[in-house]
């Protein structure tokens, strides 16, 4: 049963028509990396799963569930959340608090199981979220999104500011949650890091889908790498 599959999405921004047929697909639990330029429609493709920018016109199935006209909330109820590229910090609310929002001791997933993913967290607890590094922050920010109890977890530019042994911790966390049948479906700039883990690389150039295929026959094709992510 495929994880994630999605036909001919477009999404407008008024009347900007951002995204101009998406297509992905997730076969089988794993990673899949989204990358291309900047302003290519990266983050509106995730925007738009979750519905926190609604398209105009496609398929969206997950897990034979069809996400079209469900809320974000309805979505998260499924199994799918996203980490947002500004991590979803509130600047009113302490570690724990933040925590405390989504936890449910009954899911797999709670409060005591994060912070023995994540001990840096512990003696954070009390502070201000907002008053975390960079690479806390994004471990707050997975926290709340695996108390979810998640089968897909949507990342955007996941690496954006981290120092680079910081990205070396990130991409060991993000292992280990793939090690729990958990899908990753990540946007990142840092194209080395995204195939450290990702099995599945999907390339988007002006709100279109230019090329889908696996890890190995991407490293093979230098001719996208040049035209459509630049490097």
């Amino acid at each position: 049963m495929s994880i994630l599959n999605i036909k001919n999405l477009n999404t407008y921004y008024g009347k900007s028509h951002i995204l101009q047929g998406v297509n992905l697909n997730l076969d089988k639990p794993g990673c899949l990396a989204l990358l291309g330029r900047n302003g290519a429609g990266k983050s509106t493709t995730l925007r738009s799963i979750v519905n926190l920018t609604k398209p105009s016109s496609g398929e969206i199935i997950f897990k034979d569930t069809k996400l079209k006209g469900l809320s974000t909330y309805q979505i998260a109820e499924k199994g799918l959340t996203m980490v947002p590229e500004n991590r979803g910090m509130f600047s009113s609310l302490t570690v724990i608090e933040s925590l405390n929002i989504i936890n449910n001791n009954n899911n797999k997933w709670n409060i005591e199981r994060v912070l023995e993913s994540f001990p840096q967290l512990k003696s954070k607890l009390q502070n201000n979220s907002i008053s975390l590094s960079g690479g806390e922050q994004q471990m707050l920010a997975i926290s709340k999104a695996l108390l979810t109890n998640p089968k897909l977890i949507l990342l955007d530019e996941p690496t954006q500011g981290l120092a680079p042994n910081i990205v070396l911790e990130l991409v060991e966390i993000l292992k280990r949650i793939l090690s729990e049948n958990i899908s990753l479906l990540i946007v990142e700039q840092n194209v080395n890091m995204a195939l450290e883990i990702a099995n599945e690389i999907s390339i988007i150039g002006k709100g279109e889908t230019k090329w889908n295929g696996t890890k190995n026959e991407f490293k093979k094709n230098i001719t996208y790498h040049k035209e459509w992510i630049g490097i």
